[in-house]
């Protein structure tokens, strides 16, 4: 795997070492299936790390009416190879639609999570173990939520032994999601069922001591959980992390033994200007679930002044402009925590349209970047979309991502990223 450290050319694992403080190195793209059932269709990526190699899973084809969308799954080497050049198709079954997997390693298995529609009216969210060796254990998926109406955007995230999955759902008449949440052992039994009030669109991950949720739409709040589920902290809606003209995307990682890392966009562009500028912005929860930085609850409508916290202002809205907007991933890379997220290039008469989109890259220390011009991870006339990260801990990770050419089908893009 060859890996370009801000303009240099190294090779192997003496490259790695020799590369010195102040890089990001980036290998070079590679796809993880080549074709498959799904007609070219490979989208909504997740990775985790585990027994020294990665888990990749997808959706494999159309989610649409009519469609056979199913969750495939690949092993990644530590050093780029994908292992199951075919793909492993997690949960085979007739009907419905299978889409959004999420995957994450403890007690010796990697889980799988996804929304699932093979009932013809309403999603499921369920589950299945994989092994280190790329073996589906669960002849069955596991019915993680399974109640009368639909249940389903699921995160899930480990504690080193078990899992806790969370995922939004409608009861009885209601039309208002609530948020739930449910341990999973690592032999496959789910627990009851606990409201935590984190919806929508719920990131967890594992402090340590006890899980952080993140959730919301205009404004990001988290509320800290038991490996159970419980809420331990503030009221049924949690604390506020990052404020947001809109609807706001959002991913959540934890930093051992200090707390975790949030990060959010901020405004799109719009011909008035009302909501700008863009930014990418990064909130430090701390550990006993407090904010570290009260910049992440500030709104300076026009300021393009960075502030501590916004990793990415992009650049105004002229010839070359940029814009910072929608997924983002984070990890901990063994020093520092590490984010990938999207960048937008602006076009049309009011320079608002979203033109092309790359995926730029920094450490964070705490919430501040480390690398404020930020390195392009995926920078081609190609769209490059929705990062996920799996870090092994210890300096490599796994970005994974959707590439979207001329045809405008995604394919499941990857590449190996390495810290000092």
């Amino acid at each position: 795997m060859r890996f370009f450290f801000l303009g240099a050319l190294v090779v192997g694992l003496a490259g790695l070492v020799a590369a010195g403080e102040g890089s990001i190195g980036v290998g070079e793209e590679f796809f993880l299936r080549a074709d498959g059932p799904g007609n070219g269709i490979h989208a909504t990526p997740d990775a985790a790390w585990g027994d020294g190699a990665y888990l990749a899973v997808w959706r494999e084809g159309w989610h649409g009416k009519g469609g056979k969308a199913r969750i495939h799954a690949a092993r990644v080497s530590p050093d780029g190879k994908v292992l199951d050049t075919g793909g492993v198709e997690i949960a085979p079954c007739n009907e419905g639609v299978q889409e959004r997997p999420r995957v994450v390693f403890g007690g010796g298995v990697f889980l799988v999570v996804w929304q699932d529609l093979r009932n013809g009216k309403d999603y499921d969210v369920l589950a299945a173990r994989v092994s280190p060796e790329g073996k589906v254990l669960d002849a069955e998926p596991i019915a993680v939520a399974a109640a009368p109406r639909t249940q389903a955007l699921p995160a899930v995230a480990s504690d080193g032994n078990g899992f806790l999955v969370a995922w939004q759902g409608l009861v009885g008449d209601e039309t208002a999601y609530r948020g739930f949440a449910a341990p999973v052992s690592a032999d496959g039994k789910v627990g009851a069922a606990v409201e935590t009030g984190t919806t929508p669109q719920p990131e967890l991950a594992w402090g340590g001591h006890c899980y952080l949720a993140a959730y919301g739409g205009q404004t990001v709040f988290t509320v800290m959980l038991s490996p159970q589920g419980q809420p331990l902290n503030a009221a049924k809606w949690g604390n506020q992390a990052i404020r947001s003209t809109k609807a706001a995307a959002f991913s959540v990682s934890a930093v051992p033994g200090k707390g975790w890392l949030v990060v959010g966009h901020r405004s799109p562009p719009d011909p008035w200007g009302w909501g700008g500028p863009g930014a990418m912005r990064a909130a430090f929860i701390n550990s006993d679930g407090t904010l570290g930085n009260q910049d992440a609850l500030k709104e300076p409508a026009g300021n393009w002044a960075r502030l501590p916290g916004w990793l990415d202002l992009g650049k105004e809205k002229k010839a070359g402009a940029t814009w910072p907007w929608g997924q983002s991933a984070g990890a901990w890379g063994g020093r520092y925590s590490l984010v990938v997220w999207q960048r937008h290039h602006l076009g049309g008469e009011k320079m608002t349209n979203f033109e092309n989109c790359d995926l730029i890259a920094a450490r964070v220390d705490g919430f501040t970047s480390l690398d404020t011009a930020g390195v392009p991870v995926a920078a081609s006339a190609a769209d490059e979309l929705r990062p996920a990260l799996a870090s092994d801990g210890r300096g490599r990770l796994l970005c994974v991502y959707e590439k979207r050419e001329g045809d405008g089908a995604p394919r499941v893009a990857a590449r190996m990223l390495a810290l000092p």
